[in-house]
């Protein structure tokens, strides 16, 4: 889904990566992650046939799916308010905030901490969610529009990589945002879904109430944050 300055997805998090290595889930889905090769714009050649512009106001859920184990994210932005919780729902739950500050959320541990780290986990257009593999590749991809089914169409992505793999693509029409993302391996006969992502409870707004510290919270020191979060 995304242009040239957005090569932050799995990615967007450089800080949050960082805190996140010590945490198990973390270390056992990062090579599951698509390649991090910055893409050119310049490079690109082919067509999108669906909006990659980010909304100035949303939110949503990413549900990845790879090497058998899941992943989700909850992301929200309104205007240049910005937020993302990694491992969501989940105990170790991470919570990034931009609004004023930057903020780092605990909230396993009622706890919250100010980072410097300019745009910490933050992603700079939307469209590196649904793209990231094929701009990544820098190669003349090509929409084929295959059906639509209740407002729901599905396109095969070819990459011109002579069939090793094959992509399917999922566009709502009401939204005119893709939803959905299929990666398959093709050996011979066979083909393996090896990759999955979905875009759930997508939402053309965003309350306030998503972009302010939880209250209750306790403001502790960068380092106490970190040691807390290494212990989930």
């Amino acid at each position: 889904m995304f242009s040239s300055n957005s090569t932050k997805f799995f990615l967007l998090f450089t800080l949050a990566a960082a805190l996140f290595s010590s945490c198990r889930f973390w270390q056992k889905t990062s090579d599951a992650n698509p390649p991090s090769t910055p893409p050119v714009a310049a490079d690109l050649k082919s067509e999108i046939p669906f909006s990659t512009k980010e909304p100035e106001r949303f939110q949503a859920e990413i549900v990845v799916t790879a090497n058998d184990a899941e992943r989700r994210t909850f992301l929200a932005r309104s205007g240049t308010n910005r937020r993302f919780d990694f491992n969501f729902g989940e105990k170790n739950q991470l919570t990034t905030l931009s609004t004023d500050k930057n903020y780092l959320i605990l909230p396993a541990r009622r706890i919250y901490t100010e980072n410097d780290a300019a745009e910490a986990g933050a992603s700079d257009d939307w469209a590196n969610f649904l793209t990231t593999r094929w701009l990544n590749e820098k190669t003349a991809a090509r929409f084929e529009k295959l059906e639509t089914v209740d407002n729901l169409t599905k396109y095969r992505v070819n990459l011109g990589d002579g069939g090793a793999s094959e992509i399917f693509v999922y566009a709502d029409e009401n939204l005119g945002l893709p939803v959905r993302q299929e990666f398959y391996t093709v050996v011979g006969e066979q083909k393996k879904l090896t990759y999955l992502f979905e875009l759930k409870n997508l939402k053309l707004d965003a309350g306030e109430q998503l972009f302010a510290l939880p209250a209750n919270f306790k403001k502790v020191s960068a380092e106490e944050f970190r040691k807390n979060l290494r212990s989930e």
